[in-house]
């Protein structure tokens, strides 16, 4: 018996108590279909995720992968072995909320479950309380400005009363921190060429002083670099202060319990299923109809703005967007399609 084949046969006992008892073996498909340009016709989705025990399935395969893929060690974005995440609890509620939120928006566009879980388990490995350090916030990494554009209330402008939320005196930060960004924005637009292509500005320096004509403006770009300098080590001082006061108002409370869970219906939506979920499946929607349908487009959009992923001019290709050429989103869209193949094909 082969390491896979141990692997298969331990996992139906690991999810029995994770899945109320009614867990089987998990059946592991060598084929997992994904279409990279998904069809806009909802009518195959709907009937797929509509059907009687479909979430329960998506749910048992996902546990099967994280079981199968972190046995030993600590989870991502958790940093604690899987024996201390109650995942069987989270995972199945998420996965309840997934199934909904593709139903309630197949009329923009159909969505496949399984990659929103595996686009999930990359952006935060279903962590509720996971923050980033661009301050993208809750299970699904949305950062404030796109949270509000779906309706969540968000921590930088909460409902709360005044003396519920904790560490108020750093609420100020986020303030301190819009005022910092718009500030290296305005010098950006003010230097275009030190701050846009410093690499030809080197050049044209470089050429002036060996034709013996020292650049008069080199100063002013030297104060242009002190001023940036500051201004970063300013924004990145109010950042991780606004950091803090969220994980200040989110350690030891748990979504769980309902008093907390009222607590961050006014203070920061981002961490609720409900919110959450369904705005990530309503924005991978929209992603997927404004490219055509061309999942690695619309999921590098969610990474790296939608914008990002036009593709002008390019004929016949226009329609269908790109994947930009930024590292941090190629390494996002390659794992979650490895992520999608793994929950797909438990799912038989």
């Amino acid at each position: 018996m082969n390491r896979r084949t141990m692997l298969r046969a331990a996992l139906a006992p690991l999810l029995l108590p994770l899945l109320g008892g009614a867990a089987q073996a998990v059946p592991l498909s060598e084929v997992s279909e994904i279409r990279v340009i998904q069809t806009k016709d909802p009518a195959r989705t709907l009937e797929r995720v509509s059907a009687p025990g479909y979430a329960h399935a998506l749910a048992q395969s996902v546990l099967a992968f994280v079981i199968e893929g972190y046995p030993k060690g600590n989870l991502p974005v958790w940093k604690k072995p899987l024996s201390q995440v109650d995942l069987h609890t989270r995972i199945p509620l998420i996965c309840d909320q997934v199934v909904q939120g593709v139903i309630r928006h197949a009329s923009v566009h159909p969505v496949d479950p399984c990659w929103i879980m595996g686009q999930m388990m990359a952006e935060s490995f279903f962590c509720e309380f996971a923050v980033s350090s661009a301050l993208a916030v809750g299970p699904c990494q949305f950062i404030a400005a796109t949270a509000r554009g779906y309706g969540m209330v968000c921590a930088d402008d909460h409902g709360q009363p005044a003396g519920f939320a904790r560490r108020q005196d750093l609420e100020p930060e986020f303030g301190q921190m819009s005022a910092q960004r718009e500030q290296m924005r305005a010098l950006r637009r003010e230097q275009p060429e030190l701050f846009n292509n410093p690499a030809r500005l080197l050049r044209s320096l470089l050429n002036s002083l060996a034709a013996g004509k020292p650049p008069t403006s080199a100063g002013t770009y030297a104060l242009a670099l002190d001023r940036m300098e500051l201004l970063q080590a300013r924004y990145a001082m109010a950042r991780d202060n606004c950091r803090l006061y969220m994980e200040e108002n989110f350690k030891d409370r748990s979504i769980f319990n309902p008093q907390d869970a009222a607590f961050f219906e006014k203070f920061d939506q981002r961490v609720l299923y409900p919110h959450c979920v369904n705005a990530m499946v309503r924005m991978m929607a929209e992603n997927l109809r404004s490219r055509s349908g061309n999942i690695l487009a619309a999921t590098a959009g969610y990474n790296a703005g939608l914008g990002n992923t036009d593709y002008s001019k390019a004929g016949i290709y226009e329609p269908y967007g790109r994947i930009p050429n930024f590292a941090e989103t190629v390494d996002y869209v390659s794992k979650i399609l490895v992520n999608h193949y793994e929950i797909a094909r438990r799912m038989g």
